[in-house]
This record gives C-alpha cells, structure tokens and sequence, in this order.
C-alpha cells in the first residue's frame, strides 16, 4: 500500500473521518445535545481510540458543556464506553468523576472498567477528589437522570449583586427552574421557579442575554444552589422572609453544599500558588480597565470626610511640589482604606474577587482571573509593604476622584447658569 509522509492511504481516511466527524460534533453540539443518535451513527465506524480524540477535542473546546452529551452516551455502545472512560480522565473537573462512576454502573466490562480506574487515579493526580469504583458515597453516585442538572451565573454588579439559575430534571420529562437575584450583602432580592424543556428553558436564557447587560457562564449546578441558600441565610439574619416561593421550592432543589461556600476558582486556581504575588498585586489596579469592574466605585455618600481632606490637601496655601502633593493623596487613601475596610469588609471584596475571578476564567479570560484571585488573596494578607491593597487602593482613588470630578462640572454648571443673563 502507497504510502506518504509516512502515513498510508488507510491511515490518512481514517484520519481525514475523524476530524470529519469532529467537525460536525462542534457544528451541531446543541442539537446532539437534545438527540445523540446522529453523533452516535458518525461515530460507530471510528476505533476506540478515534473517538477519544474526538472526546478529548470536545473537552478541550466546550469545557463543561460537555457533561449533558457524555452523559447521554453513557452506556450506550461498547466502543465508545471505553472512549469515554480514556478521554474523562482527561478532564480535570469533579463532573468527569461523576460520569466515570455513572459509566461503571452501566458496564460489566473489565476492559472498560480497567480504564475506569486509569482516568480516575489520572483526576486524583491532577487534586481532583473523586472516589474509587465500587464505594458507594452519596457524593459521587447520584440517581441516573435523563437529563443533567445545570447551573448558571452572571458576573457581579458593584453591589455585589447577580443573577442565578438553577436547573433540575424532572420525572418522567422536562425540567425545573429555579431563578433568583441575589445579594451579598442585602441576601435574595427575588425568586421565581417554573417548569420548561429543557429546550425551551435554553430559548429562554438566550433571551435573557439579550435583555441584561451581564455576561452568564456555566456553574456547578450545587454551587448555584449554596449561592441561594447563602443569600436566604442573609435574609434570616435581617429577620426578613426570602421572596417569591423559594421555600416552599427548597425541598426541589436538592440538598445544599455546606456553607460557606469555597469559591469555584479553587476547581482551576490552587489558592497556595496565586498568595503573596507581588507582581501580580501591584498590578491588580488595571483589573478596572476590565468592563466587568468600570462601575465599581463604594456607595452612597460613604467617605465624606476623606473628600473633605482631599479637598483641603488641593486647595492647601502652602506651596506644595505635585510629588509631594501627590504623596498627601495617597496617604488620605491609605488611610480611608484603612478606616473603611474593617476584616469583615476586606472578606466580602475578597470574595467578589473570587466569584469574579471565575467568571473571567469561564470566559476564556485566563491571565485576568489569575490576576483577580492574586487581588483577592492580597486582601487580607497583613503587614509589609502590601498592607493596604493595591485594589483596595485603586477603588478608594477613583470613587474619590469620579466624586470630585461630579463635583466640578456641577460648580461649573451652576457657575456657568449665573453668568449667562
């Protein structure tokens, strides 16, 4: 048989039918989501090896989308059992542990079950904690459901505010969805709950990305529930009843993580690694240059008095270089970040970092969410050089400054309305 780049003519079909079929996989991804027999039929003739390629590829390019269609193929052939049961281990999420052990309870295979337990050790090696085959945790093995659980989230407004769905299957079809705008700091501002396919739900949802101005990214449908359950418990706390029916709904929902939550940046960011990045602290002020962070300045009238010494430090008679002028402003932030920032304040922009470094991250933005969980983690850190934080600091400086510049152009207005006759 010919051969040429030291490939024969067999081996280069087989591969120009694998990126063939990959292409359609990426072409048509949401509708074998919704129907997995065509993806199925492309499949069949390719090896086992083949199809892993493709999987890994799907894996590499659609992240966590991936979990409905592997779910739905579980079980299904033979072939592309073992494909699954190679490629999950090459994806380093808690989700491929679950559909491993979901694929070990469809098959009496050792070959397969044998590259069950590979992948898995493979997930353990990467910090993933997932369970062996054959313990039967709650945690890992759930009951099979026709279609997956679903979560999704928006970035943070200033005010630590988003929106957050929550998806569940329903028996014997059809899902149900959980809707709720919630608060770190006023707890759940609003629930709603309905029933939908899950076709029309994601209708729904494209919808919705229209009509707000926020981005929404893929969560871990767990996660989304805590997120609620952490805003009811801020309900309770103010002695206020959370809205709409959520707690008639609790009991649909499943059963929360335990609270507080750890941020899902962790599943991607080791927390020891990004701690104590100088480089990347002193560079986390340009995170405002990020359209997600434009519109955070503090609230209301907070930090009066500090405008007050900004504007005496600026009107000072004494003659004054602009270094040291300069040097005056930065010690009147110091010191309102210093005075503003109590720890349970420096926690809570903590934690609006952390969720936002993972919705950068879930965005593609990677270098950014690093660059935010450095910002976060540098919060709290205490003493040295970095004792006020560089984004702390940058957020003091620039509510100060929008205030002063609001003021000028309405002295200048007012001004402007006495001279004209």
């Amino acid at each position: 048989m010919k051969k040429k780049d030291g490939f024969s003519e067999k081996d280069q079909s087989l591969t120009r039918e694998r990126e063939i079929v990959l292409k359609e996989a990426e072409t048509n991804f949401s509708s074998y989501e919704e129907d997995p027999d065509p993806f199925l039929e492309l499949l069949r003739p390719l090896s086992p090896g083949d199809q892993a390629d493709i999987f890994i590829s799907l894996i590499k390019s659609k992240r966590d989308e991936v979990y409905p269609l592997f779910q739905q193929l579980l079980g299904r052939e033979e072939k592309t059992d073992m494909a699954l049961a190679e490629s999950l281990g090459r994806w380093p999420s808690p989700e491929a542990g679950i559909l491993l052990h979901r694929l070990a309870s469809k098959t009496s295979l050792k070959t397969v079950l044998k590259s069950i337990r590979k992948s898995i050790f493979r997930l353990k090696t990467q910090g993933i904690d997932v369970k062996e085959i054959g313990d039967s945790s709650p945690a890992v093995f759930r009951p099979p459901q026709t279609v997956p659980s679903e979560g999704f989230v928006t970035s943070l407004d200033p005010t630590g505010t988003r929106f957050v769905w929550l998806i569940r299957p329903q028996l014997p079809q059809g899902v149900m969805v959980f809707h709720a705008l919630v608060s770190d700091t006023q707890g759940m501002i609003d629930f709603q709950s309905f029933e939908a396919s899950r076709k029309k739900f994601h209708q729904y949802l494209e919808e919705f990305r229209k009509n707000v101005p926020w981005e929404i990214v893929e969560a871990a449908p767990d996660y989304c529930l805590g997120l609620m359950n952490e805003a009811a418990e801020i309900n309770q706390k103010k002695e206020q009843t959370p809205p709409g029916d959520f707690l008639e709904g609790r009991a649909m929902m499943g059963t929360s993580p335990p609270l507080p939550l750890k941020p899902l940046i962790y599943q991607f960011l080791n927390e020891e690694e990004w701690k104590g990045r100088s480089d990347l602290l002193d560079r986390s002020p340009s995170l405002f240059q990020l359209s997600y962070f434009q519109d955070w300045f503090l609230e209301g009238e907070e930090g009066e008095k500090y405008l007050g010494l900004l504007k005496e430090a600026s009107e000072s008679t004494l003659v004054l270089s602009p270094y040291q002028k300069e040097a005056r402003f930065i010690d009147i932030y110091r010191q309102a970040v210093s005075e503003l920032f109590d720890p349970g304040r420096k926690s809570l922009y903590r934690r609006r970092l952390e969720e936002m470094a993972y919705f950068l991250w879930k965005t593609g933005k990677e270098s950014e969410a690093q660059l935010c969980l450095a910002a976060a983690l540098g919060i709290e850190m205490e003493g040295g050089v970095l004792s006020t934080p560089p984004f702390l600091l940058e957020l003091v400086k620039r509510t100060f400054n929008a205030r002063m510049e609001e003021e000028a152009r309405k002295k200048a207005k007012e001004t402007d309305l006495l001279i004209k006759p």
